[in-house]
């Protein structure tokens, strides 16, 4: 079974908004066994939507549809499936209620326009909406089933879990599940030469890897003819990965690097302090993220200035004098000093110049030290790092968690 997805709307097809519900959805069917062979954004036109549905049914069993289905006039989806099926559009009394029963929940007046939430295509199935006004459908038009979904995330995601993805299990009669090994410290190169054996194509399992802001994320996809099925298949892959690549493995499929050194930190007792200067808290924001990080995060210093660096961390002035702010002395200054005030078991700290200015022919743009200090000593490390002034903050703060977690570890 193959399936186009179309995204609706003109934000979309400006760029104003981000395409998140098609990635989600295509992984999705991939997990079921149907095979995502298009992905298309079409604006509120209702011309061109027309054109693009009456394709899509054509060459697909299966089109989802996200979008358009809110009360304002640029919501034309409904309109669209109706005219492609060839039927009017009727009004829902059963779905009317509900909306309307949603509003007095509310403690709000419904307006004429929602009402239209309530108007589907003639002999189309509606499907609920737990989580807001909009009720999506599905029905089949020729050979193509279609299904319709609103377009905010969260409303899209509930509905699919709900009532989409339990009556397309087992329909195309095989499975396809894919997971991630998520790695840090080694170029994309680096990770293919150690795995390019288990890269041929037509593998099944299908191993490759793709690099996102500095993580290399290595895929095993396998194709079998039940989920349990394709599940086992990739298991000795992915022990096989695992060994081969060793402690540039900080997790899998959906682990951050600042959600897998939380976990160390709360499984182990241990608590931290950061100091941080060119990352201006950054560290501190993405550990603070992490649901029960309160157990081990103390506190977190922007010491951004040289004299915040004296004053808050205790770094002498004349270390800084002598070697300047972004250097190895500082950063290790830094990292015991926000331990000793804290009376925390780690202290880590990160600075460098960011760019686009300030950089120097003996220190460029893109030059960070980082430190981690604990009673076992202080690991100091200097990068250089490339990119604009996001990317190198973005990557000194994983490579400031990375440097910790292999810390931690080393420790067990």
């Amino acid at each position: 079974m193959n399936a186009e997805i179309v995204a609706a709307g003109t934000e979309l097809v400006l760029g104003e908004r981000i395409n998140t519900n098609s990635a989600y959805l295509a992984v999705q069917l991939a997990e079921i066994g149907v095979t995502p062979v298009l992905h298309t954004i079409v604006g509120d036109d209702e011309e061109a939507f027309v054109a693009v549905l009456k394709r899509a049914v054509k060459e697909s069993d299966l089109v989802i549809i996200t979008g358009g289905i809110g009360p304002t006039l640029d919501d034309i989806t409904r309109q669209t499936a109706a005219r492609v099926a060839g039927v009017p559009l009727v009004r829902d009394a059963k779905a009317l209620e509900r909306i309307e029963g949603l509003f007095r929940s509310w403690g709000r007046e419904m307006k004429p326009s929602n009402a239209v939430q309530a108007d589907f295509p003639k002999g189309a199935a509606v499907i609920d909406n737990p989580r807001g006004t909009a009720p999506g459908f599905r029905m089949r038009v020729e050979k193509c089933e279609i299904v319709v979904l609103p377009g905010v995330p969260s409303e899209m995601k509930a509905m699919w879990e709900a009532s989409v993805r339990p009556t397309l299990v087992g329909a195309s009669g095989e499975a396809i599940v894919a997971k991630s090994i998520n790695c840090f410290g080694a170029g994309e190169s680096d990770i293919t030469e150690a795995i390019k054996d288990m890269m041929a194509p037509g593998r099944n399992p299908l191993v490759g890897d793709t690099a996102e802001d500095a993580v290399i994320k290595v895929r095993v996809r396998a194709r079998a003819g039940t989920y349990d099925e394709a599940v086992g298949l990739i298991e000795d892959d992915m022990a096989e990965v695992r060994s081969r690549l060793g402690q540039l493995v900080f997790g899998q499929d959906d682990d951050t690097l600042e959600s897998v050194v939380g976990g160390l930190l709360i499984s182990r007792g241990l608590t931290i302090a950061v100091a941080e200067s060119c990352t201006g808290g950054l560290v501190s924001k993405r550990l603070t993220d992490i649901s029960g990080i309160s157990a081990a995060f103390i506190q977190g210093i922007v010491a951004y200035s040289n004299a915040s660096k004296t004053a808050l961390l205790g770094v002498a002035p004349k270390l800084i004098a002598d070697f300047g702010a972004v250097s190895e002395p500082v950063a290790r200054a830094m990292a015991e000093g926000a331990r000793k005030s804290a009376g925390a078991d780690y202290g880590i700290s990160v600075t460098g110049i960011a760019g686009p200015t300030g950089g120097t022919p003996e220190k460029p743009v893109g030059l960070v030290h980082v430190a981690v200090a604990s009673r076992r000593g202080t690991t100091c490390r200097e990068l250089r790092l490339r990119g604009d002034r996001a990317q190198i903050r973005d990557r000194a703060a994983k490579h400031l968690l990375n440097i910790l977690r292999l810390d931690i570890l080393s420790g067990d």
